[in-house]
């Protein structure tokens, strides 16, 4: 029995593609989607008294983007992200783990827990 050739993929960028460096990621999950808010941060506006320490920093956490998927591909992007971890940490070393707040330590509840 002859075999199906492999379909050919043509890969090329939407208009309006954008790039983006992350600050860190937050979002949840339903029983049929993950979704998953990239933002970035910075200092809103660094006056005399926050670089002196008298004045707290004000931060701004922009948003950048919602990616939602399937469960599926939620799993399909873990591991793949699981895979060049793994890669880079062979060629450059051990990435340390950010510290643990209590809020993390609590699992997840609803689409923003």
């Amino acid at each position: 029995m002859d075999q199906i050739p492999r379909p050919k993929f043509v890969v090329k960028k939407h208009p309006d593609f954008k790039r983006f460096y992350s600050s860190g990621v937050f979002g949840g999950h339903t029983p049929y989607e993950f979704k998953m808010i990239v933002y970035q941060e910075g200092y809103e506006d660094v006056t005399e008294g926050t670089v002196t320490g008298k004045e707290p920093p004000v931060i701004l956490r922009e948003l950048q983007a919602e990616i939602t998927m399937s469960p599926e591909q939620a799993k399909a992007l873990l591991s793949w992200l699981d895979r060049h971890i793994k890669a880079y940490e062979e060629q450059f070393g051990k990435i340390p783990a950010p510290p643990i707040g209590e809020e993390q330590k609590r699992p997840p509840e609803g689409m923003y827990g």
